[in-house]
């Protein structure tokens, strides 16, 4: 990979999703009335959405998995750009990411990419009290699961400072177009991103960028979806 500097901006990649994706029988656009002002409580309908959103995770088969990993891979550069462009002068650009859970979308690949091409890539561990600490990453950096939430995390590693962070890559079980992001309902990462302006990235897949997403006060906004067909913009309200 040769990130460069130029247009770092995030575009709408043709082919990509455009819209509210079908979801399984029984569920479909299940935050749909609560973004609207429905009758459905937001707690509610988010939980239904992230049921839904699981099983589709789950039922993904091994190879479409390795091929929406390759699809990361190839728009790697994209992501290393905006990086780059975000950096200040006199140190590597740096980029937080995470460590994919079985069902999740894996950007490791990527990662590796990254980090071969001279840039830092950070991975969080979860702490008491919803916080997230961060370490380097390295290919060779020891996986386990976590003791404060059931993903995996670094086990070791160098402890990095997140003011150093130029973009960072949010997990999530969906995005809205507007960028509200659906997470695990942890609360971690919104936690993290409450007040920082650093640009943030959902990596999901092709369907997961939905029209609505059901929101509560405290969900996070971010600035793109990362998918296999590449960076598309979301626009806030």
């Amino acid at each position: 990979m040769q990130p460069t500097p130029e247009s770092p901006a995030p575009q709408h990649v043709p082919g990509g999703a455009t819209g509210a994706s079908p979801l399984p029988d029984g569920a479909a656009r299940p935050g749909a009335s609560a973004a609207s002002g429905g009758g459905s409580e937001p707690g509610a309908a988010k939980a239904a959405l992230r049921s839904a959103l699981r099983a589709r995770r789950r039922a993904v088969e091994p190879g479409q998995r390795e091929a929406e990993r390759r699809g990361w891979a190839a728009s790697a550069g994209q992501l290393a750009a905006w990086a780059l462009a975000a950096a200040p002068p006199g140190r590597p650009a740096c980029l937080a990411a995470y460590l994919p859970a079985v069902s999740e979308p894996d950007p490791t690949a990527a990662m590796a990419q990254w980090h071969a091409a001279g840039l830092s890539v950070l991975v969080p561990l979860s702490l008491p009290g919803r916080r997230l600490a961060w370490v380097r990453w390295t290919p060779e950096l020891r996986v386990s699961r976590g003791a404060h939430a059931p993903v995996p995390e670094p086990v070791g590693g160098e402890p990095a400072d997140p003011a150093d962070i130029d973009l960072v890559v949010v997990p999530a079980l969906a995005v809205g177009t507007d960028g509200t992001r659906l997470g695990q309902g942890g609360g971690f990462y919104d936690s993290f991103l409450a007040g920082r302006a650093t640009p943030t990235v959902a990596c999901v897949r092709s369907d997961e960028v939905l029209d609505l997403v059901p929101a509560e006060a405290w969900d996070a906004r971010l600035d793109a979806a990362w998918t296999p067909e590449g960076l598309r913009r979301l626009s806030a309200v």
